[in-house]
């Protein structure tokens, strides 16, 4: 029997592309995400392939033996890393194209499809040629606003400070 499907809707508002938000659990980190859609997946998964964001998961050393023990360690360690996800997608569907604007800056790659990005136009746009081609110049623009750059200067500064223990 499959599973009941999870009703997301914030997900749901969020395009395919890649993301880059400050970690809910460690607003010191920057957590990188790809969000995907096929016939059979509706996803958001940390990215590149094998990273791993939020609560650990749990060693087999480390879950109850016993049944009920279990399916409650199982249970509150679901529900904590879907609170996570939670906070994730929150973070991203608040400023999608702050998010995946600040995957290209941090990453040089496109938001769009994750492709490293060459040329200088490519980078500031934060999205390729290929991609890009055929996108309406105002829509472009959007994604050039000074909001997203005061949001990525704030990002960049919270970042910095962190990583100088602190001090801005």
């Amino acid at each position: 029997m499959a599973a009941p499907a999870i009703d997301w809707p914030e997900l749901d508002a969020i395009e395919e592309g890649y993301y880059a938000v400050l970690d809910p659990a460690d607003p010191g980190t920057v957590t990188y995400w790809r969000r995907t859609r096929t016939a059979r997946t509706n996803a958001l998964k940390p990215w590149p392939a094998k990273a791993w964001y939020g609560p650990a998961t749990p060693r087999k050393a480390d879950v109850p033996t016993e049944r009920a023990a279990r399916d409650l360690f199982v249970a509150t360690w679901s529900r904590s890393r879907r609170e996570y996800l939670d906070q994730v997608v929150a973070a991203i569907a608040a400023g999608p194209e702050a998010a995946a604007r600040c995957f290209a800056d941090l990453r040089f790659r496109c938001w769009s499809c994750g492709r490293a990005l060459h040329d200088e136009t490519s980078k500031t746009l934060g999205i390729g040629p290929e991609c890009r081609s055929g996108m309406d110049p105002a829509v472009l623009a959007r994604y050039c606003t000074p909001e997203v750059g005061r949001l990525h200067a704030e990002h960049l500064a919270q970042l910095r400070a962190a990583l100088s223990g602190g001090a801005a």
